[in-house]
């Protein structure tokens, strides 16, 4: 039995090797074999074996790492003697639920003789590869009536279609041809309408980057779709990238029709789909493996913005979170919290903003730097404007240089303001916006407001900000520290430089991984902010209670991701000392 706690030196194996071969995974203790199916995917996923603790995989350094559903470590595989020159790694189990102490079991990977990491995938197109913006497929239909002027074609659109379905094939052109022969439309209308409605199809489709991911060169895509071919394999070419064979029916999976074909000519290890009969009742009956694709469902943060009536931007939520994709899971988590969390979490913030402006007569509203860096951009959008949101400025401002009273400071602040003044920040308790408003003598101007407070603070006595929501610390206000984190540096302190004032700032320290991991949510935050274009903001905005309601309700999905965020959460903890009043002074 081999038990060793050492790596027996440098790894012999690149990444290339592990992605071509299969491997045995057991447990040195009793030499029980957990499986035999062990395969490793390019995107960093593990197939044929996957469980909670090994979900996913990484090169490091001279190991490889076997990571469990929240991206921590569970294994660090080194290399081991095998028999004939074979691949073997070998590494303690980490348990998860011990904080990934390590354990005295001993696992093993092993290369087999086995050819199931040749096996194919095959995959659903819509729904599973690309999405709708729109989600109802039926929108099409209305979008098409709305801009054509033709009345009721939805409806007739839609009957059509289902007076065929399940009874013959058809396409496209069948669906129009009926719609000619029953005088619905005339011919001209039929082409203008059909050439319509592809165009609208295709402005409304976009990848799914995680299950774009999992496809690997030589897989297989096949769709039960009405759809030209040539449109269908664009739509595969152009939108996800894939030049993958293409199999495209009407019923051929619904019916279990194309099955034998592709067995006959793939050896098939699993199919990906999200429709219950076509790709995983039908499939399952043939013995293959299948992956039900839920993804493209509304999560729940979504059901929240529809539920006070921002379904628009439910949409674009939507949108952000499917788009986004990273090989390296801890990038993943935190791409897909901001768009799960943070940024529904802003949205609900910027109609609180609004509400505020309107209740204070402000007509000037200052974002603190840094939390603030890409509620800001949200805030002072041309979107927002349209919704009547007062003028925004980014200020410089932290703990440091509201506690150490400085007459430039004050002038650099008070050159920012307007008549009436929002000051506002999206975490924290406070204090730091009362202290330097009550310096300034301005209380009569500047309202702070803190988007997510201390709990504590229901009962200060002192200069109480506004909060939208009231939440502890260390469970949920440290995450959207995080995912807000910004490469600006802090205010320490401001200066006159040749008569200007210019504010000092103190460098971050995070990693290259937090660096990575900031500006990719910067970019997916971005992303977000491109489709606020293609809507105008609601003409009634939700009530006060409603947006209270529920920025609550989406806080309190935060703890949940606690686990898959703690990179991220390790990383601001090191930097919670950056800005502090007494390391300023040093640094200054």
């Amino acid at each position: 039995m081999i038990d060793i706690s050492e790596p027996q030196g440098s790894i012999s194996v690149t990444a290339d090797q592990l992605l071509s071969r299969t491997f045995t995974f057991r447990v040195a203790k009793n030499d029980t074999v957990i499986s035999e199916d062990f395969v490793f995917h390019k995107n960093g996923f593990l197939i044929g074996y996957s469980h909670r603790n090994e979900m996913f995989w990484e090169m490091d350094g001279a190991c490889v790492n076997i990571l469990d559903q929240n991206g921590g470590i569970t294994c660090q595989l080194s290399s081991q003697p095998g028999p004939d020159g074979l691949i073997r790694l070998g590494g303690y189990f980490r348990d998860p639920a011990s904080d990934y102490a390590q354990t005295g079991n001993f696992h093993i990977l092993e290369e087999n003789s086995s050819d199931s990491h040749t096996k194919i995938q095959s995959f659903d197109l819509f729904d599973t590869l690309v999405a709708r913006r729109c989600y109802d497929p039926l929108e099409i239909f209305r979008i098409v009536e709305r801009k054509s002027g033709v009345a009721n074609f939805a409806d007739k659109r839609h009957r059509v279609e289902m007076s065929m379905f399940g009874h013959r094939p058809y396409g496209l052109d069948d669906i129009y041809d009926i719609m000619v022969a029953d005088a619905f439309l005339t011919e001209k209308q039929a082409n203008v309408l059909k050439w319509m409605e592809l165009e609208e199809e295709w402005d409304h489709l976009f990848p799914i980057g995680d299950v774009v991911a999992r496809v690997n060169a030589d897989d297989i895509v096949i769709s039960d779709m009405y759809l030209p071919y040539a449109f269908i394999e664009r739509v595969l070419r152009e939108k996800c990238g894939l030049g993958n064979k293409l199999y495209l029916s009407n019923y051929g999976k619904h019916h279990r029709l194309i099955w034998p074909e592709i067995l006959d000519t793939y050896e098939l290890r699993s199919h990906f789909g999200d429709n219950i009969q076509a790709d995983i009742i039908s499939p399952s009956s043939f013995g293959i493996g299948v992956n039900l694709v839920t993804i493209s469902k509304w999560d729940r943060t979504e059901e929240i913005l529809h539920a006070i009536g921002l379904g628009p931007y439910a949409h674009a939520v939507r949108e952000t979170r499917l788009h986004v994709f990273d090989p390296n899971i801890h990038i993943r988590h935190a791409l897909n919290a901001q768009a799960s969390v943070n940024i529904p979490l802003m949205i609900l913030g910027t109609f609180w903003i609004r509400h505020l402006a309107e209740q204070q007569g402000a007509d000037k509203i200052l974002m603190a730097a840094r939390d603030c860096n890409l509620w800001h951009e949200m805030v002072s959008s041309r979107h927002f404007a349209k919704a009547g949101m007062p003028q925004s400025d980014y200020v410089r401002i932290s703990r440091s240089v509201c506690y150490i009273e400085s007459a430039e400071y004050e002038a650099y602040l008070q050159g920012k303001l307007g008549r009436q003044n929002l000051l506002v920040d999206f975490v924290g308790t406070g204090r730091s916006l009362g202290m330097i408003i009550e310096r300034m003598g301005r209380r009569d101007a500047i309202t702070p407001c803190v988007l997510i407070g201390e709990p504590k603070l229901a009962n200060a006595t002192e200069l109480r900000p506004e909060t939208l929501i009231l939440k502890d610390f260390h469970t949920h206000r440290i995450f959207f520290e995080a995912l807000n984190a910004s490469l600006d540096g802090s205010a320490v302190l401001a200066v006159l430089d040749n008569h200007r004032l210019s504010v000092l700032t103190q460098d971050n320290e995070f990693s290259d991984l937090a660096r990575t991991i900031i500006a990719a949510m910067r970019e997916t935050f971005g992303h977000f902010m491109s489709g606020l274009d293609r809507f105008d903001p609601p003409q009634a905005m939700p009530t006060l209670d409603a947006l209270k309601s529920a920025a609550d309700a989406i806080a309190e999905l935060i703890p949940a991701w606690g686990p898959k965020l703690t990179a991220l959460q390790r990383e601001q903890k090191n930097n919670l000392s950056l800005g502090n009043p007494f390391n300023a002074v040093k640094i200054a």
